[in-house]
């Protein structure tokens, strides 16, 4: 006789670094999706986006519990940190950040549907690819590894809310580690080591931590536009967010601008990309001319 058929995990596991309250809903997955559209097409991108695929395509999916949008204004895209690797060049791509969390123990069920998704949302002439040409710079489905917090003995937004809580803005970190440190080491040192030491300076009440993957089979049949991650070490790639209580670019010399040198010094990880951005507003145009 076969088993019987297991319920969804929903047992509370160990709350993040620091937490001392339970959780019974948990990040498996982190979608980290920047997008660039092609020059003269940033409004009707943003409108499309903001006020058809954002839903359609991604929060009207199931399994999916939270997500945000979020640009970069000429200014903040003159602070960047951009390596030598050729997916963030030029260094000014990728102005518009997606981000949504996929629940733990149903990503591959996400995949699935967001591949069907996307080829639906084609059939019926919604996704707009030569009317609104962009290109996919930076876009993962990165499982998720962990959360540090600045304060971690007060109240205050979980992991979980990080989407959905009003942060001033979050900057993206893009690591690789270097030769003769593997992925796992060097998450066990920026958890324990480096990211605690900078939340204070940084003023960002967490930094979430999700490893870099190639997309799933299912979803890459679907979404040809999307490039693959195959031959580029996606395997020693991570991905930081830090979400900040202000516009990160306010004093980020002294926040942000030593990470690089810091982590050149500790021979660990190289900073591939790093990039302030701030929320959108929803059902506007705002920061478009400013990018």
């Amino acid at each position: 006789m076969p088993a019987p058929a297991q319920p969804p995990d929903t047992t509370a596991a160990p709350p993040p670094r620091g937490r001392l309250r339970a959780q019974h809903v948990h990040i498996g997955a982190v979608w980290v999706s920047l997008m660039e559209p092609d020059a003269g097409h940033e409004a009707a991108f943003n409108e499309w986006y903001g006020d058809d695929h954002f839903y359609a395509g991604g929060m009207a999916l199931p399994w999916i519990f939270a997500g945000r949008r979020w640009i970069s204004p000429r200014s903040h895209q003159a602070v960047r940190v951009v390596g030598e690797d050729p997916t963030f060049q030029p260094p000014e791509a990728g102005r518009f950040l997606h981000l949504n969390f996929f629940s733990r123990g149903h990503v591959e069920e996400v995949g699935s549907a967001l591949g069907d998704t996307i080829a639906g949302l084609a059939g019926e002439g919604r996704m707009y690819v030569d009317d609104i040409p962009r290109r996919h710079v930076f876009s993962r489905i990165q499982p998720y590894a962990e959360a540090v917090y600045d304060a971690p003995d007060d109240e205050g937004p979980l992991d979980v809310h990080a989407l959905d809580h009003p942060f001033g803005g979050v900057v993206l970190e893009v690591l690789r580690a270097q030769p003769g440190h593997d992925r796992e080491q060097l998450t066990a040192w920026l958890v324990h080591d480096f990211i605690p030491a900078h939340l204070p300076s940084a003023r960002a009440a967490m930094c979430l931590v999700s490893l870099d993957a190639d997309l799933p089979d299912q979803l890459a049949k679907r979404t040809k536009r999307i490039p693959r991650a195959y031959g580029d070490g996606a395997e020693q790639r991570l991905s930081l967010l830090w979400f900040t209580v202000d516009d990160p670019l306010d004093g980020w010399q002294e926040r942000f601008g030593g990470h690089r040198a810091e982590l050149d010094r500790a021979g660990t990880a190289r900073l591939e990309f790093a990039s302030p951005f701030v929320p959108t507003v929803p059902g506007t145009n705002r920061y478009i001319d400013t990018i």
